[in-house]
């Protein structure tokens, strides 16, 4: 095992600059994909199980958790964001294959098909019937 004194020393970092850079790609993603709060610090986080031997060392641990932080709200409005597209796409679906009954649309119809075999090849099932359709 390595001692103290074999490990380098880190070097100087501008952590307060660093944590304002990562506070402002944060303020940059859409608000509505974002949760209220960052995401917390606390188990699991980079800095958690360590206690800092030095104010150098609490410096790299607060901007790594800073880092994870962000990481975790990006993958969170990421996913957001992914429910939002496939949602409207559904939408943009069932309005199409809707429409697409009608003999004045029937040029739809291919764009339907399309629709469904896209889905089917991304997902491995048939796109499930609309659920806001009323039963005749």
């Amino acid at each position: 095992m390595a001692s103290k004194k074999d490990i380098p020393d880190l070097p100087p970092i501008d952590a307060e600059g660093i944590l304002d850079t990562l506070s402002q790609i944060r303020k940059s993603v859409p608000k509505q994909y974002l949760p209220d709060k960052p995401a917390p610090a606390g188990e699991g986080r980079a800095g958690a199980a360590l206690q800092p031997q030095s104010m150098r060392e609490f410096d790299y641990l607060a901007v790594a958790d800073g880092l994870e932080s962000l990481a975790s709200d990006l993958s969170e409005a990421s996913r957001l964001a992914q429910e939002k597209v496939m949602a409207d796409a559904m939408r943009i679906y069932y309005t199409a294959e809707e429409m697409a009954k009608d003999p004045q649309h029937a040029d739809l119809i291919p764009h339907v098909e399309k629709m469904r075999q896209a889905y089917l090849e991304s997902y491995g099932t048939p796109i499930p019937p609309n659920p806001n359709k009323k039963k005749d």
